[in-house]
C-alpha cells in the first residue's frame, strides 16, 4: 500500500504539483481546487493524519479479511497479491457523467451491431467499410459461430478510458470476452462506504447496485426460462486466473453457482452441471473464460477450461452464453481506426467517445505515416492476450527497436500504432499528503430492457510514477473508486428484484458440483492432517524439553520414530542416519513443521487446505475464509527454537480447531456438509489407526511416558485421569482411544459418525443398498465385534491380532474413501459404439 505511515502534512494539498499541459482531476488550469472536491478535501483534513492512518489500516484489514487478491502472472513474489486500494476517490459530477454515459451506451449499441453483422450478413465487408482480413485473419473470428447471434448479441462490456489535456475522454480499449473489474469496483465501494460512512452518505454518491440488478435481470431474460428461476452458472478458469477472487465474489453476490469446465458436460444436446445429486440442466453460462477455450471439440482441441460440444448446444438454442462465444472479434485493435466510420454506417451518428488516434499498419497510408517517426507511437499487437506487451520505441534500445520494426515490416497486418496521449492525473493519498498519479478509467455497461445501462461508477487504476504510460494491475497499479455525485440524496439499493409472485419456501438448494464436494472432502482431510501433525510434534517437543537435561533421553526415541510412521515421512527417524537425527532431532522436526515440499509436514497440509478452500471460496462463510487467510499467512513462519515452535503450533491448533467448530455449528446440513464431515471422520480414523500401529510396532505399550503422550495427542488425558487416577496401563488407554464412543476423538466415535453420515449422502434409496452403505456396515461390524478385553491379555496387547485387526480397518476405510470418490467425485462419460464390432 502507498500510505504505510501516518500523514505528515495537515494540509493534504501542500506539495501537490500538477503537471503542465496535463488535465488534473483535483486542480483546474488556474491552480484552484475544483469545487466538486471541496467537501471531500475538507472532510479528510478534519479527520486529521492520525485518524486517516487508522482508516487506512481499517481498509487494509477489511480487504485482507475478505480475501481480496489479484494473481500476478510470472511474479517471483507470492503468486497472489493483496488488492491495493487508494482511499481518496475520484469524483465526477452528474453533468459530465451524463455525457460519458451517453457515449458508453452508444458504444455498446455500436459494438452489438458490429458483432451481429460480423457473424451475420457481413455488410461491413461487402460494402468495404473495413478490409476483409481484419475479420477473417483475426483469431477472434470463430467460424463455427457463424450465424449464431440472430437472437441476442452483446450482454455487457467494459471500456478503458483516458482523459486528454482538455479533460475529454478517449477510448483506450474495449473488454468483451471476460471483462474484469466490476467485482473489484463493488468491493472498493463497500470498503470506502464502511470506513468513511458519513463522508459517503453526505457526498450523495450514485449507488452501483442498480448496475448489478440490471445485469442479473438481463441474464434472467436472456435465459428464456419462464415460471422458475433459471439455473445460471459462472464459468471460471479456476484459482490460477488473475481475477479468480472476482469470479467467486460475483458468483456469490449474484447468487450463481461458480463452476469450472470439468463441472459441466454435454448430454443429449443439453449442458448439465455434474453434481453429487446427479446431472442438473444449465440454462445460461456467464463465462469468464476466453472464447477460444470454450469448446475443445470445435475450437481449441486441447482446452480443459471449456465444455466439449458446447457450441452445438448453443446453436440448438438449448443453452445461452454471455457474452456470446465469438465476441472476441470485437477486441481486435485493428478495428479502432475505423470506429468513427462504422458508427456512421450502423447508427447514422457521430461517435460521441473518440478512440485514441490509432493506425492499422496493414493499411499503406497508416504504415507510411507511422514509420516516418516511429518513436512517437506505441505499437501493439492487434490480437490482445493476457501476456501481450505494448512497445514504446522511444524507450527501447536501438537493437530492441530495430528488431520490433523489422517484425512490423514483416507482418504489418498484426500491428497497430497509437499516438502517445498522456493520461490525466488524479490525487493519490500517501504518507506525505496527496500527490498526483497517472490514471486510467474502466467503466462497465450491461444490456437492459430498453438498451444498455452504465454503472454509475467504475474502477480507476493509478500509479505514482508520472513517467509510466502503461498502467495495469500486472505492473502494480493501485485502484481507486469512482464516485458519481448526485444532485439529491441517494437511497440504499439492493441487487434483488421484487418478485411478481410470492416466493415459495424451499429447502432444496441448487446441487453441489462434484468438484466442490471433492474439495470440501479434502478440505476437511487436510485440516485433520495438519492438526494431527501439529499435535504429535507438539508432544514430541514437550518430551524433548522435559528430558533435555537428563542423562537418559532414550524414552523419547520411540515417540520420534512414531512421528515418522504417522506422517509417512520416511526415512526420517527410521533411516540409516537415525542415530544422528535422534541425537539432534531439531532439523527434522523443523522440516516436518515448515517444509513447503515435504509431503507429511504441517505446512504442506496447510497449503493443501488453502488450495481446497480457494476452489470452494464461494461456499465458505466469511468467518471460515478469515481463518483460512490467517493460516495462509502463517505458512511462511520458520521459528528457530523449540519454544517459538510450541507457540506457533499452539496458534495453528487453535485456528484449525476453530475451523472444525465453525463447520459443525454454522453449516447447514446440506450435501456439502456431509462430504466435509465424511472427510474429517475418515482422516481422523486413519490417523488414530496409524498411531496405534506405531505404538505396537515400536514396542511402546509398556512405556508409561509414551502412553501418556498418546493421551495428550488425542486430548483425552484429563478424562483418563478422572477415571483411573495415575494408573497408566495399556488396556484402559486402548479402551478410551478405541472403544469409548463418548470420546469425540476415539475410533468408536468416528465410526458412529461415519455410519450416520453415509445415510444422508445424495441419491439414497431406502429400497437399495449402495456400495458405500455396504462398506460402512462392514467397517462398523468389524469394529463392533471387538472390545479392549479381547485384544489385551495379562496386561499386554495381543500384538499380532491387534495389527491384523487395525490393518483390516485401515483397508476398509481406504476402500470406503475410494468408493465415495468413484461415485460422487468422478463422472464417467457414456460411450457410443459405431456399428457392431463383432461382425
Amino acid at each position: 500500500m502507498v500510505a504505510s505511515r501516518g500523514l505528515e502534512l495537515e494540509n493534504l494539498t501542500q506539495g501537490y504539483t500538477p503537471l503542465s499541459s496535463i488535465y488534473d482531476e483535483l486542480f483546474d488550469e488556474g491552480g484552484s481546487v475544483r469545487p466538486k472536491y471541496s467537501f471531500l478535501l475538507r472532510s479528510f483534513m478534519e479527520l486529521g493524519p492520525q485518524e486517516l492512518m487508522k482508516r487506512r489500516q481499517d481498509a487494509d484489514r477489511i480487504l485482507q479479511e475478505n480475501g481480496v487478491t489479484y494473481n500476478v502472472y510470472g511474479s517471483q513474489e507470492r503468486h497472489e497479491r493483496s488488492w491495493a486500494m487508494d482511499l481518496f476517490p475520484v469524483l465526477m459530477e452528474s453533468d459530465e457523467w451524463r455525457k460519458l454515459e451517453r457515449g458508453l451506451d452508444q458504444r455498446a449499441e455500436l459494438l452489438n451491431s458490429i458483432l451481429k453483422d460480423v457473424y451475420g450478413s457481413r455488410r461491413l465487408v461487402f460494402e468495404k467499410r473495413i478490409p476483409a482480413e481484419l475479420i477473417f485473419g483475426s483469431p477472434g473470428f470463430l467460424r463455427p459461430c457463424d450465424m449464431m447471434f440472430a437472437q441476442h448479441g452483446l450482454s455487457f462490456f467494459a471500456c478503458d478510458l483516458i482523459r486528454d489535456k482538455n479533460g475529454n475522454f478517449n477510448v483506450l480499449s474495449d473488454r468483451i470476452q471476460a471483462p474484469s473489474g466490476s467485482g473489484y469496483s463493488l468491493e472498493n465501494r463497500i470498503v470506502l462506504s464502511r470506513i468513511f460512512p458519513s463522508i459517503y452518505r453526505d457526498s450523495q454518491v450514485h449507488r452501483v447496485a442498480s448496475y448489478f440488478r440490471s445485469l442479473r435481470k438481463n441474464l434472467h431474460n436472456l435465459s428464456g426460462v419462464q415460471g422458475r428461476d433459471p439455473i445460471v452458472v459462472l464459468l471460471t478458469p479456476g484459482p490460477g486466473n488473475e481475477t479468480f477472487f472476482e469470479h467467486a465474489y460475483l458468483a456469490s453476490y449474484l447468487g450463481y453457482t461458480l463452476v469450472q469446465g470439468e463441472d459441466l458436460t454435454v448430454r443429449s444436446n443439453f449442458v448439465y452441471m455434474k453434481t453429487v445429486e446427479g446431472l442438473q440442466k444449465v440454462d445460461l453460462i456467464l463465462k469468464r473464460v476466453d472464447d477460444y477455450f470454450m469448446d475443445a471439440l470445435e475450437l481449441k482441441g486441447d482446452s480443459l477450461l471449456g465444455v466439449p460440444g458446447l457450441l452445438e448446444v448453443v446453436r440448438s438454442g438449448n443453452v445461452k452464453v454471455a457474452n456470446p462465444i465469438g465476441s472476441a472479434i470485437l477486441e481486435n485493435r485493428a478495428f479502432m481506426p475505423f470506429m468513427s466510420e462504422l458508427c456512421r454506417f450502423y447508427l447514422g451518428e457521430e461517435l460521441i467517445l473518440p478512440t485514441i488516434p490509432s493506425y492499422w499498419m496493414g493499411r499503406n497510408d497508416d504504415f507510411q505515416t507511422v514509420m516516418e517517426h516511429p518513436q512517437n507511437y506505441i505499437f501493439k499487437s492487434v490480437f490482445p492476450s493476457a501476456l501481450d506487451k505494448s512497445y514504446w520505441v522511444a524507450q527501447m534500445s536501438d537493437a530492441e527497436s530495430n528488431q520490433l520494426l523489422a517484425q512490423v515490416r514483416l507482418n504489418p497486418n498484426h500491428y497497430i500504432a497509437q499516438e502517445i496521449l498522456a493520461s490525466s492525473t488524479t490525487p493519490i493519498l500517501t504518507q506525505n499528503g496527496l500527490v498526483p498519479g497517472r490514471a486510467i478509467y474502466r467503466t462497465f455497461v450491461t444490456a437492459s430492457d430498453s438498451g444498455y445501462v452504465t454503472m454509475s461508477g467504475g474502477l480507476v487504476r493509478v500509479t505514482t510514477d508520472l513517467d509510466e504510460i502503461f498502467i495495469t494491475n500486472q505492473r502494480g497499479a493501485l485502484s481507486k473508486d469512482l464516485w458519481v455525485l448526485a444532485s439529491e440524496s441517494q437511497k440504499e439499493e439492493s441487487i434483488q428484484v421484487a418478485a411478481p409472485e410470492k416466493i415459495a419456501i424451499s429447502r432444496n438448494p441448487i446441487g453441489v458440483p462434484s468438484r466442490v464436494a471433492d474439495n470440501l472432502f479434502w478440505f476437511a482431510r487436510y485440516s485433520e492432517r495438519a492438526e494431527n501433525t501439529a499435535r504429535v510434534l507438539r508432544e514430541a517437543i514437550n518430551e524433548i524439553l522435559k528430558y533435555e537435561d537428563s542423562y537418559d533421553n532414550s524414552s523419547i526415541h520411540g515417540i520420534l520414530k512414531l512421528i515418522t510412521h504417522i506422517t509417512s515421512s520416511y526415512p526420517g527417524f527410521l533411516g540409516d542416519d537415525s542415530d544422528e537425527l535422534l541425537g539432534n532431532p531439531f532439523p527434522e522436526i523443523q522440516r516436518l513443521l515448515y517444509s513447503q515440499l515435504y509431503g507429511g509436514s504441517m505446512v504442506f497440509n496447510l497449503n493443501g487446505l488453502s488450495n481446497s478452500a480457494k476452489n470452494v471460496r464461494d461456499r465458505l462463510s466469511d468467518d471460515t475464509r478469515k481463518i483460512v487467510q490467517i493460516l495462509e499467512n502463517r505458512t511462511t513462519n520458520m521459528p528457530s527454537n523449540y519454544d517459538s515452535m510450541l507457540e506457533d503450533i499452539f496458534q495453528n491448533i487453535i485456528l484449525l480447531s476453530s475451523l472444525s467448530g465453525l463447520s459443525f455449528e454454522n453449516l447447514s446440513r446440506e450435501s456439502g456438509w456431509y462430504f466435509l464431515e465424511l472427510g474429517r471422520r475418515l482422516e481422523r480414523s486413519l490417523n488414530l489407526i496409524r498411531i496405534l500401529q506405531g505404538i505396537i510396532n515400536f514396542q511402546l505399550e509398556d512405556d508409561r511416558n509414551a502412553l501418556e503422550s498418546l493421551l495428550n495427542i488425542s486430548d483425552i488425558r484429563i478424562t483418563y485421569r478422572r477415571r483411573y487416577r495415575y494408573k497408566m496401563e495399556i488396556e484402559p488407554v486402548f479402551d478410551i482411544l478405541m472403544f469409548d464412543d463418548s470420546n469425540p476423538r476415539s475410533l468408536g466415535f468416528q465410526f458412529e459418525q461415519l455410519n450416520e453420515v453415509v445415510k444422508y449422502l445424495p441419491g439414497k434409496n431406502a429400497k437399495k443398498m449402495f456400495p458405500e452403505d455396504r462398506q460402512v456396515l462392514e467397517l462398523y461390524t468389524a469394529y463392533k465385534l471387538k472390545d479392549a478385553s479381547m485384544l489385551v491379555e495379562n496386561g499386554r496387547l495381543l500384538d499380532d491380532e491387534c495389527l491384523q485387526w487395525l490393518g483390516d480397518l485401515e483397508i476398509k476405510l481406504k476402500n470406503l474413501s475410494e468408493t465415495i470418490t468413484g461415485r460422487y467425485f468422478n463422472y464417467t462419460e457414456s460411450q457410443s459404439f459405431l456399428g457392431d464390432t463383432s461382425a
